[in-house]
């Protein structure tokens, strides 16, 4: 992020972005794009008409400069000079010849799509669609490579945080240990349902009205399926890999995450170091934590060197706690802030044609355990729904016994049957394997 708050104020012209989904993400994107520097929301995609036109106005933008397009000619018309458009598809951002495309529809299948055909474009794609990375990002990755542009992590998502994190303990020389986030949870939320999940989060009725809150979405976040994808992309971008089947997911206050994801050998719970995990907010029993990160991004490091580490020990506190054996230090963040944030990657990207995390490489794998017991015929729901819920191993287990990754499992009808908490093999379901992203991941198998 260094210097470039001055390059985007000496460039001559805007960076031009085309946003594709207009949802609570989407929105508080555009917000600060257009508060910004050097940057302009250009197109903005979205199935709502409605939806997209309020997200510019509520940005400040004038709508008689917005032009509402139905193909990529129209569109690369309007948004010419100062113009802007509205397109309800999302393809026509993607083949049009804006600088860097930021794919927030959060559906895998056409966040896949969507990105695949802006790389071929030879245009940078920041990607929040993180699902989709859990399947196919390392070919996304690769593919951007090859054409030289740029395909980037969210920054202001946990992942793109978490990596971040990793980054700058590699730069001054200390050892991670583990890296995570913060969540509530509970083993028993696993097989939880969106018809109470805003019970479990405490919202009362009148503020998930307001606010048009997705139960599928927020119980995605309690049965561990969104914390199984997050952390995967991590592992993908860091090498770091899960400790044991499904992370620990301890339920400790900050101070405490030194003590506990720290190896065995000196008192912790990981097998060894260089994990992903998760830590719950929430005790075994439910009781809430004190000082917890429910919210934010942590990473547990040390160093051999015994200067550094009563050095790191003298200023601990305020934020930067050691373990009780003076060997390990937890640094952390305690917030994230999606969309709002998403500007540094869009600036990276257009600057300097690098991102804020890729998921380049292989080394976990979300995969689906059923909630119940399933019978043929019984047809998969997908993520925070009522059948699965999403389970992080890492990819060499997953290949060797054939698990299907999580995100081309909805819509599948299973063809025998599956007991509760089993992993779901290809053997199990009939897939879609029509569609786009089961066929991108048959190429990234296959290569």
């Amino acid at each position: 992020m260094l210097n470039l708050p001055s390059k985007l104020h000496e460039r001559d012209e805007p960076i031009r972005v085309g946003v594709i989904g207009a949802g609570l993400f989407g929105t508080k994107l555009v917000d600060q794009i257009e508060r910004a520097p050097g940057m302009r929301t250009s197109a903005i995609a979205d199935i709502d008409a409605d939806q997209a036109m309020d997200t510019f106005r509520e940005a400040g933008v004038d709508l008689e400069e917005v032009t509402e397009v139905g193909d990529v000619d129209g569109l690369e018309g309007a948004i010419a000079g100062e113009g802007r458009a509205f397109v309800p598809d999302g393809l026509l951002v993607a083949r049009s010849n804006v600088d860097v495309v930021v794919e927030a529809t959060g559906i895998p299948e056409v966040g896949a799509r969507h990105a695949y055909t802006a790389i071929t474009e030879g245009t940078h794609v920041v990607m929040v669609t993180v699902e989709a990375d859990t399947v196919v990002g390392p070919t996304l990755a690769k593919l951007a490579d090859n054409a030289g542009v740029t395909y980037s992590m969210a920054y202001g998502d946990q992942p793109a945080l978490i990596t971040e994190m990793y980054d700058w303990a590699q730069v001054v020389g200390l050892d991670v240990v583990a890296a995570g986030k913060g969540n509530p949870f509970l083993e028993e939320y696993r097989y939880g349902t969106p018809d109470d999940v805003f019970e479990r989060f405490g919202f009362d009725p009148e503020f998930v009205e307001e606010h048009n809150l997705n139960p599928r979405m927020y119980n995605s976040f309690l049965d561990g399926t969104k914390v199984a994808v997050e952390m995967c992309a991590v592992a993908n971008a860091t090498g770091l890999e899960p400790d044991v089947e499904g992370m620990h997911l301890p339920g400790v206050s900050v101070p405490e995450i030194p003590d506990t994801l720290r190896p065995e050998e000196d008192g912790g719970i990981l097998n060894g170091s260089g994990a992903v995990d998760t830590v719950s907010s929430l005790r075994p029993d439910g009781t809430e934590i004190d000082d917890d990160i429910s919210y934010g991004v942590w990473i547990v490091t040390t160093t051999p060197n015994e200067r550094v580490q009563e050095y790191l020990e003298q200023n601990s506190g305020s934020g930067l706690y050691v373990s009780d054996d003076g060997k390990y230090q937890v640094f952390h963040r305690p917030y994230h802030l999606p969309g709002v944030e998403t500007g540094v990657s869009i600036a990276s990207a257009a600057i300097r044609n690098e991102p804020t995390g890729v998921p380049s490489q292989r080394v976990a794998e979300v995969v689906g355990c059923v909630k119940r017991d399933l019978e043929p015929g019984d047809e998969l729901d997908g993520g925070g729904g009522y059948t699965v819920y999403g389970f992080l191993e890492d990819a060499e287990t997953a290949s060797e016994r054939d698990h299907v990754p999580f995100e081309l499992l909805k819509g599948a009808e299973v063809v025998s049957p599956v007991e509760k908490d089993e992993i779901i093999c290809y053997e199990d379901v009939s897939l879609d394997t029509d569609s786009f992203i089961y066929r991108l991941r048959q190429l990234q198998d296959s290569a």
